[in-house]
């Protein structure tokens, strides 16, 4: 990864206690529950899944280098050339739309954290991914589901978890984890918040209210009731098969 010692923490931070959650500094309260449920389970992704070389794919600012980097020997860092978080840790520049030149086999653990809503050929980040993981690596992949457009007008798809799980089996990867995060409460808590985004001390009451109002007892209830059928996204984890286990576990 360039310039890997003069990385700073964007979307995400880590509190005192050691959880981490979104960057109250850099990240607005429009966008703040989402960060906070993707630090949550990309950190748990992160610990039981990540090692050795590590690709990051649409990196733009490596928000996940903090919680990743001390589970991994090496980051090589990818991107396209248009990105609007810069480039100063990109290490090839790329289109995901297209299959990637990466060597085959080269990498341990392959990161796609939402990227995949924008791109219109979603199936060359799988594929590509699969050629270039090593027997038993680990593709970790989050994408949103019930969440507003962004970065347009590059924002072409969202996926169930039967799509997510189709894509990453038609390129030879099998499903280790597939979750869902949030739920109603969150999707209506999230889009609150955004539709009062053009004032933000607006905004920063109604992410602080609705935070209160989940957390009463028959909110969260509800939420983690309905995380499945209404959830504000998922988190994949797909392996490649080992060559040493015909029976295909990775």
């Amino acid at each position: 990864m360039k310039n890997a010692d003069q990385w700073k923490p964007t979307k995400f931070e880590r509190t005192d206690k050691g959880v981490w959650r979104s960057n109250r500094k850099e990240v607005p309260a429009r966008s703040r529950l989402i960060a906070d449920r993707l630090a949550s389970v990309y950190a748990a992704a992160i610990a039981t899944h990540a090692n050795g070389r590590l690709a990051d794919l649409g990196c733009g600012a490596v928000p996940l280098y903090g919680i990743y980097r001390d589970y991994v020997s090496d980051v090589f860092c990818v991107d396209w050339p248009g990105s609007t978080h810069g480039a100063a840790y990109v290490d090839l520049f790329a289109d995901l739309n297209e299959h990637l030149v990466l060597e085959q086999g080269s990498f341990d653990t392959i990161i796609a954290s939402d990227v995949i809503e924008h791109l219109h050929t979603p199936q060359a980040l799988f594929d590509s991914a699969a050629r270039a993981l090593r027997p038993g690596g680990k593709l970790i992949l989050g994408a949103p589901f019930l969440y507003w457009l962004h970065e347009v007008p590059y924002d072409y798809h969202r996926y169930t978890r039967f799509a997510l799980e189709r894509m990453a089996a038609k390129a030879g990867l099998s499903t280790i984890e597939l979750s869902s995060y949030g739920g109603v409460t969150d999707v209506l808590s999230d889009l609150a918040t955004k539709a009062v985004s053009t004032r933000p001390w607006i905004a920063d009451s109604v992410y602080r209210l609705t935070a209160l109002m989940r957390a009463l007892p028959p909110v969260r209830k509800l939420g983690l009731a309905t995380r499945e059928s209404m959830p504000m996204g998922y988190l994949l984890v797909a392996g490649k098969v080992s060559a040493a286990s015909p029976s295909g576990e990775v």
